[in-house]
């Protein structure tokens, strides 16, 4: 490993984790609500009639969506937790792959990166 980042480093990214972290429960409270809601309530339409095939598709396809959506942020919630913890641990800004220090440019548009860019372009191919 390479040497570590400055304790006030290290509380920016934790500061900027947290706020992260905030929003996406906000956006996950928000999103499990709306797929909650019964097909009636979404539809707007609470007489008797049940809805054309065609609504029943475009709601269906809906809360599709908005079950990508969820799974989708709930692993960043995932991953911004794990960096927290590597904070916590004295283990944040370091790669999972080569243990190389993650690059602070990286880390300032990923604050939860887990590889370094070499490592992470590595894994894509």
């Amino acid at each position: 490993m390479t040497k570590k980042m400055k304790k006030s480093e290290l509380r920016q990214f934790e500061k900027r984790l947290i706020e992260e972290r905030k929003k996406l429960l906000k956006e996950l409270e928000y999103e499990g609500e709306q797929i909650a809601k019964t097909q009636l309530e979404t539809s707007g339409d609470l007489s008797a009639y049940s809805n054309h095939m065609a609504d029943q598709g475009t709601e269906t396809e809906r809360r599709e969506v908005t079950s990508q959506i969820l799974s989708s942020r709930s692993e960043a919630l995932s991953e911004i937790d794990m960096a927290l913890q590597k904070i916590n641990h004295d283990k944040y800004g370091f790669c999972e792959n080569c243990y190389k220090a993650i690059g602070k440019r990286r880390l300032k548009f990923i604050p939860q990166a887990r590889l370094c860019i070499k490592c992470s372009n590595e894994l894509k191919r």
